[in-house]
């Protein structure tokens, strides 16, 4: 199998609570089709590996792409031959982090990713954290 993983980073502050991916997955559809690209639909096996990498990175109270294991390997049980991974902390809202991702250039593609089809998007909580909440979005086709 062979992957095309593209992965960026950023961070800001706020808090908030666990957030499930299905808004998030339409507000990135929309984003998309706004470029010219086709919408994604939400995927519950993305939505475990965001989940866990976001949930990952709010235990070790940083942002990073492998807190949680090489992406590779956390990638691989879902059999897609293109993925790619943003992970972000401290945005309250999910239409606040597509912003802060539009606004830099490895998120952006990982966003306008042309064979995409899927995503998978998590957020957690940590008000402990200077961050309080920590993202991750894995995108396939």
């Amino acid at each position: 199998m062979t992957f095309d993983v593209r992965a960026s980073c950023s961070a800001n502050g706020s808090h908030g609570v666990m957030f499930r991916s299905g808004g998030c997955a339409t507000e990135i559809s929309a984003y998309r089709r706004a470029h010219g690209l086709s919408a994604v639909r939400a995927d519950a096996a993305l939505d475990r590996i965001a989940r866990k990498q976001a949930a990952a990175m709010a235990r070790a109270g940083t942002v990073s792409h492998n807190v949680n294991g090489n992406f590779f390997v956390r990638i691989a049980p879902v059999h897609r031959r293109l993925a790619a991974e943003n992970v972000a902390a401290g945005f309250p809202t999910c239409a606040e982090t597509i912003r802060q991702w539009d606004a830099s250039s490895g998120h952006r593609a990982n966003l306008r990713m042309s064979s995409a089809r899927r995503v998978g998007v998590a957020s957690v909580a940590k008000p402990s954290s200077p961050y309080r909440r920590f993202w991750a979005m894995v995108i396939t086709d």
